[in-house]
């Protein structure tokens, strides 16, 4: 237990259980801060779209490097120096975590929508995703919150947890970042379409491999062969958003994805995932099926390092 092998796995396993618990207010969040000087950085250094979109680029990719690089420096060097190393590990790593408040925001939808209560539930989605809600229909609502929970998880929750696990703390909580400003930033709402792509690119390429291979694992938490006749069915050219939605839909037997209004423009996704169209209960089957995938997660993690301590003695 006292190998520094197994340390960050115990670490990860008490943040995990905090966090899960822990209910801290978005508004006192340190990456809600962050994310309220990434809108601040935006509008000093990207004023315009107008502007020609290399020139918007170089600005996108300086911006996070900037806002990034000062902090992550001087939390390495802090870590390092900390009598209490694994305290700060675990600090930072509960941070970088922030998922329990989407959690919070679903079950709200869920409750709204099982007591009929359309413009509540529409209005408490609309701050949980980028996407119109306006327009959307009770299914639509449905489906859009389960869509959020899923590649949440995997891009907030799962990939921050293998960065830790194989880089450390800080570089968690980097990527973690990054992945916010990419939310601030998004390529998907005309301002950004440039501005945001160093990011986006960034991301999109060092999450293609964990991604795919997460949402393949955790769908083997439920029906596997749905989830993978779903995920065949896939055109080969297919984002890793959409293998993401495919596995988790198929194995939760409930149709995903589909046409999406952004900013004022329709973009065209496929239908993917099961063949039914999601119900009110099935927010909550999500939230059972994540519950068991960060259980699921842990213990994994646990097995794959103690194996490694065993071999390495």
């Amino acid at each position: 237990m006292s190998s520094p092998l197994l340390q960050p796995v115990w670490v990860l396993g008490v943040v995990m259980l905090i966090e899960s618990v822990l209910r801290w207010p978005d508004r006192f969040h340190p990456l809600s801060f962050a994310r309220i000087v990434a809108d601040r950085m935006a509008d000093k250094v990207h004023p315009s779209a107008d502007r020609d979109a290399l020139q918007q680029r170089i600005s996108g990719t300086l911006a996070p490097l900037v806002l990034i690089s000062p902090i992550a420096i001087i939390l390495a060097i802090f870590t390092n120096m900390a009598e209490f190393p694994l305290f700060f590990d675990g600090l930072l790593l509960l941070v970088a975590l922030q998922y329990q408040s989407i959690l919070l925001r679903a079950k709200k939808v869920q409750h709204a929508l099982t007591s009929n209560k359309k413009v509540l539930a529409r209005q408490t989605l609309d701050p949980m995703v980028l996407r119109e809600t306006a327009s959307l229909s009770e299914v639509g609502m449905i489906k859009t919150c389960i869509e959020s929970l899923l590649l949440r998880f995997h891009q907030q929750y799962v990939f921050t947890i293998v960065v830790f696990l194989l880089f450390g703390p800080v570089l968690a909580l980097s990527v973690r970042l990054t992945y916010d400003f990419s939310h601030c930033w998004n390529i998907k709402l005309k301002r950004f379409r440039y501005f945001g792509q160093p990011c986006a690119k960034f991301l999109a390429i060092i999450q293609w491999l964990p991604l795919r291979m997460s949402a393949a694992i955790f769908a083997l938490l439920g029906n596997v062969s749905h989830a993978f006749k779903a995920l065949r069915a896939l055109p080969a050219s297919s984002s890793t958003h959409q293998v993401v939605l495919a596995l988790h839909g198929g194995a939760l037997g409930v149709q995903l994805s589909g046409p999406v209004i952004y900013d004022g423009y329709k973009k065209r996704s496929t239908k993917c995932g099961g063949q039914r169209f999601a119900l009110t209960h099935d927010i909550q089957s999500t939230f059972n099926h994540i519950l068991l995938a960060k259980f699921s997660l842990w213990a994994l993690s646990l097995f794959v390092v103690g194996a490694l301590y065993g071999l390495s003695q």
